[in-house]
């Protein structure tokens, strides 16, 4: 098994921009960074034309990190998507999921 070369965080994180830039994800909105050996990403993660992803659109993004970043752990912390190298979960948008509570609260209290 080949030595896995130590890359600086500026070398990390360069190569994590170009996975989401090849991902369409639209950086406005979601934020990364690389650090040890962790991938993570906050905020929202949304396509550049404003769209969600799917869930098999994630995979493959995870995939390439792991291609380029080998032996890095990944880690989405999203408002609309939780994800690691073992598990995707969609939340849905922000308004949405606001939305689906107060439906789930008011039918709490009837």
């Amino acid at each position: 098994m080949a030595a896995v070369k130590k890359q600086s965080r500026l070398e990390s994180n360069k190569e994590a921009r170009r996975v989401l830039n090849r991902h369409g994800v639209d950086l406005t909105y979601c934020q990364y960074s690389c650090s040890g050996r962790e991938i993570r990403l906050t905020g929202t993660l949304l396509r550049y034309d404003g769209g969600d992803f799917k869930a098999s659109q994630i995979e493959t993004m995870i995939y390439d990190f792991q291609r380029l970043l080998p032996g890095f752990v990944i880690v989405g912390e999203l408002d609309n998507w939780s994800f690691s190298s073992e598990h995707i979960n969609y939340h849905g948008n922000s308004e949405e999921a606001e939305e689906e509570m107060q439906d789930e609260e008011v039918g709490e209290s009837a």
